[in-house]
């Protein structure tokens, strides 16, 4: 697969790649462009990127409209549309550009008797990714509760549960580095709406054997 160059994703630039990503992955954060991934970063695409900058906190020439690395990032679209970027092999969220809508350890109706991970709250089909280098545990749809779900057996000698997806774009063995693609977020399994369920336990443990997740 060729990489895609996103450096070349600047205002007045027509380019039929990697501008069209670029336009496609703010669609899919609900930043309309009203006509459409054509491939010209003009005057709506501009807009639409400061609508999503402004969302992330960013203003002044943070929110100009103009993508540096930080907007890619949070698209999940540097290095090849892959990965988000990072630094010391670990990233910032699981769901770049999305923080915690429900924290670990909250009280409610569970069988732990509390909330066992961070949840995310995102549209259906946001991107998940790796938030450190490892290999994948398991990748299937068997999760119960958890609906469709994701282990990424880290190199710090964790395992993080990326539940409720929508989508699974790894599979069991797979290599990954931080920031990688792992899936989309969806409502599978038992939920009240499209969130991420994000859950840190120690290598190959089981339910109730979770921490306050942290990388």
């Amino acid at each position: 697969m060729a990489t895609i160059e996103f450096s070349h994703v600047r205002f007045g630039a027509t380019d039929s790649t990697c501008i069209v990503a670029f336009q496609k992955a703010l669609i899919s954060r609900g930043h309309r462009i009203p006509s459409g991934p054509t491939g010209l970063y003009g005057e709506e695409t501009k807009a639409a990127c400061a609508a999503f900058q402004r969302a992330q906190g960013w203003s002044g020439s943070g929110a100009d409209g103009l993508p540096g690395p930080q907007t890619l990032a949070r698209l999940s679209l540097s290095d090849g549309g892959h990965r988000s970027g990072g630094s010391g092999g670990r990233i910032a969220s699981p769901v770049p550009g999305y923080r915690i809508s429900h924290r670990y350890g909250a009280s409610g109706p569970y069988t732990a008797g509390y909330h066992t991970g961070d949840d995310y709250a995102a549209p259906t089909g946001t991107p998940v990714v790796a938030v450190r280098d490892g290999t994948i545990a398991w990748s299937n749809g068997d999760g119960g509760s958890y609906g469709n779900w994701v282990c990424l057996r880290a190199d710090n000698g964790r395992d993080y549960l990326y539940c409720h997806l929508s989508r699974r774009e790894v599979g069991k063995g797979d290599r990954v580095k931080a920031g990688d693609r792992l899936g989309r977020v969806g409502s599978t399994g038992n939920t009240t709406g499209p969130h991420l369920h994000f859950e840190d336990r120690p290598r190959g443990g089981g339910y109730g054997q979770d921490r306050d997740p942290s990388w």
